[in-house]
C-alpha cells in the first residue's frame, strides 16, 4: 500500500569474541618503569652522569618505540572489522534519528490540536464548577498538566474544586478586611475607598496605620498653613503700624508704598448639602477653613 513504510529491524550480533591479550611480565615492567621515573625525579642528571644518562635515554626510546609498535599491531588485530561495522551502525543511528525527527514534526500539529480540544473540554468543566459555586471562572488557574492524557480526571476536578474553595475563603476574608477599613475610616471622618484599594498589596494593620498617618500629615499641613497665614497677617500689621504718612500715601520703613487692601463685604448664607460623602464634607470643611469662613453643622 502507498502509506506503508519500512521499519528498522532489530540489530543482532552474530559473533563477538572478547579479546584477551596475554603479555608476560607486563605488570613487572610497569612497576620497573615507575621506579625508574621516581629515581630520576629524586636524583637529577649531573655532568658526571651525563654520558650514562644519554645511553639510557636512547635505550628507553628504542624500547618505547618497540612497545608502541606492538600496541598498534595488537589494536588492529583485535579490532578486526569493527571500524567498518561501527561506521555502518552509526549511519543507521543517524538516519533513524532523522526519520524520528521528521515524524515528530508531522505529529506535533496533530498533538497540539488534540490538546486544544482537551483544553476546551476542561475549560467547560472549569466554567461549570465555578458558576455553580458563584465564582468567576477566570480566577481559576489552569494547570497545563491537566492536558496530559494520563492525568486523572477525578484529580483534575478535585484540584479545580480546591481552588474554588480557596477563592471563596479569600473573598470572605477580603470582605471582612474591607469592613474593618470602612469602620476605621468612618471613625475619623475620611473616605474609605482609597484605603480599601490598598488591601490588594498591603496588610490590614498597615492600611489602618496609613489612615492615621494621613490624618496626622493633613493636620500638620493645616497647622503650618495657619501659622504661615497668621505670620503674614502679623507682618502686614506691623508694616502698617510702622508706616509713615507721606502726602496721601502710607510708606513703610523700606520706602515702599503700602497699598490698602479693599475690605470685602461678608455675607451669611444657608446652604443645604445633598448626597455628599464623608470625604466631600471634609474637603468642603477644609476649603472653608482655609478661606476663613465660619460654619456649623446641624
Amino acid at each position: 500500500m502507498a502509506n506503508e513504510v519500512a521499519t528498522i529491524n532489530a540489530l543482532e550480533i552474530a559473533e563477538l569474541t572478547p579479546a584477551n591479550i596475554e603479555v608476560p611480565d607486563l605488570d613487572a615492567l610497569v612497576e620497573n618503569t615507575d621506579q625508574m621515573l621516581n629515581k630520576y625525579k629524586e636524583f637529577p642528571v649531573v655532568e658526571e652522569s651525563y654520558g650514562k644518562a644519554k645511553d639510557l635515554r636512547s635505550e628507553i626510546a628504542k624500547t618505547i618505540k618497540d612497545i608502541s609498535s606492538q600496541r598498534k599491531n595488537i589494536e588492529e588485530r583485535v579490532l578486526g572489522n569493527w571500524p567498518d561495522v561501527k561506521k555502518k551502525m552509526m549511519s543507521i543511528e543517524k538516519q533513524g534519528k532523522q526519520a524520528s525527527d521528521l515524524l515528530k514534526s508531522q505529529m506535533l500539529p496533530i498533538e497540539n490540536e488534540i490538546k486544544e480540544r482537551r483544553r476546551a473540554v476542561i475549560m467547560n468543566d472549569v466554567i461549570t464548577l465555578a458558576s455553580e459555586q458563584g465564582v468567576d471562572w477566570a480566577r481559576i488557574q489552569f494547570n497545563e498538566k491537566w492536558l496530559n492524557k494520563t492525568y486523572s480526571r477525578n484529580d483534575m476536578l478535585s484540584e479545580i474544586d480546591a481552588q474554588i474553595t480557596q477563592i471563596k475563603k479569600d473573598d470572605e476574608l477580603h470582605a471582612l478586611k474591607i469592613n474593618q477599613i470602612e469602620i476605621e475610616a468612618s471613625s475619623v471622618g475620611v473616605e474609605a475607598s482609597p484605603y480599601v484599594s490598598m488591601l490588594d498589596y498591603r496588610d490590614l494593620a498597615d492600611v489602618k496605620a496609613q489612615i492615621h498617618r494621613d490624618i496626622e500629615i493633613r493636620q500638620a499641613k493645616e497647622d503650618e498653613d495657619k501659622r504661615a497665614k497668621e505670620a503674614e497677617i502679623k507682618r502686614q500689621q506691623e508694616r502698617e503700624s510702622n508706616a509713615k504718612q507721606v502726602g496721601d500715601k502710607l510708606v513703610d520703613e523700606d520706602g515702599e508704598v503700602i497699598q490698602p487692601k479693599p475690605v470685602e463685604k461678608r455675607y451669611n448664607r444657608t446652604v443645604h448639602i445633598l448626597e455628599a460623602t464623608v470625604a466631600d464634607l471634609n474637603d468642603l470643611a477644609d476649603f472653608m477653613k482655609s478661606r476663613g469662613i465660619k460654619f456649623r453643622g446641624e
